[in-house]
Parts: structure tokens; C-alpha cells; sequence
């Protein structure tokens, strides 16, 4: 799949809304769209002027899912 813009990155990233990644542990599920929000916020908090990283950690769950 070839992402052309931002806009269909972002539809890709809100269809990943459900859609559960690697379990975590037993019994524990993990949504793709959530990890994704908390791995960005996470980024954004610890390094605010590297929004490469940011966006890295917003888009890294959805290889999983391709």
C-alpha cells in the first residue's frame, strides 16, 4: 500500500480504530489507534522540538496492520 498524502495517512490511522495489535500479555488487548495517540503524546512531551519523532511514533503500530 502507497500512502500519497497526509490525509490518507490520517484516514489509515482513524480506520485502525478496533483493530488490535500483538497482545501485550494475557488477556491484555491493544487497540492500534490508541497506542498510536499515547506513543505520539508520549514523544511529544519528552521531545516537543523533534516532530519527526513524533509522527514516527504516531504511524509506527500501523505497519502490523498492513
Amino acid at each position: 500500500m502507497e500512502l500519497r498524502s497526509v490525509e490518507e495517512l490520517m484516514d489509515l490511522l482513524y480506520a485502525c480504530r478496533g483493530a488490535a495489535l500483538a497482545p501485550a500479555g494475557p488477556g491484555r488487548r491493544v487497540d492500534a489507534h490508541e497506542h498510536a495517540l499515547r506513543t505520539a503524546a508520549l514523544l511529544r512531551r519528552r521531545r516537543p522540538a523533534d516532530k519527526e519523532l513524533q509522527v514516527a511514533g504516531l504511524v509506527q503500530g500501523i505497519g502490523q496492520l498492513l
